[in-house]
């Protein structure tokens, strides 16, 4: 690809390159928790917003749409209030066209951020169908191309 590459393909590479950069600048991503050496996902303490880029295999976006689908009825029908708040706020898109490699992008925005919420899939899925867990993880995971990338956003103004 080159820089100056103008189809609609070229642009969203680049976009997806960009927000890469950007991602890897600024978010701590994938910590581990204290206690437990549990794998946790936060978001940074001042960011009011966030983003999580997924990066799906072709042929996998049922499994992936699925395992979210679940994820949104866990945090729905959860008892803690946290988790509700975090349900109203996440709205997840999919890239109309596939990045390199067919590789399928969608992107979780999280507007507003929950402060200090944990969005760690298997530990969302766990809480709500502890019997389910296991088989919704595999084919979560099986379902990625190049994993995750969590993002804590901050707002510059208007254009």
């Amino acid at each position: 690809m080159r820089i100056g590459d103008r189809t609609r393909a070229g642009r969203l590479r680049l976009a997806a390159l960009g927000l890469a950069a950007l991602g890897t600048g600024i978010v701590g991503g994938l910590t581990w928790g204290a206690e437990a050496g549990q794998p946790t996902r936060v978001f940074g303490e001042s960011a009011p917003a966030g983003m999580i880029l997924s990066y799906v295999k072709s042929g996998q976006n049922v499994a992936f749409e699925r395992t979210m689908t679940r994820v949104k009825e866990a945090l729905d029908a959860s008892g803690s209030a946290e988790r509700r708040q975090q349900a109203a706020g996440w709205k997840i898109y999919k890239a109309a066209d596939p990045l390199e490699g067919g590789v399928l992008l969608y992107i979780s925005v999280l507007d507003p951020v929950v402060p200090g919420a944990d969005h760690w899939i298997p530990q969302i899925l766990n809480e709500a169908f502890p019997l389910e867990v296991q088989e919704l993880y595999a084919t979560y995971a099986e379902a990625f191309a190049d994993g995750e990338m969590l993002l804590s956003l901050s707002p510059i103004g208007q254009p």
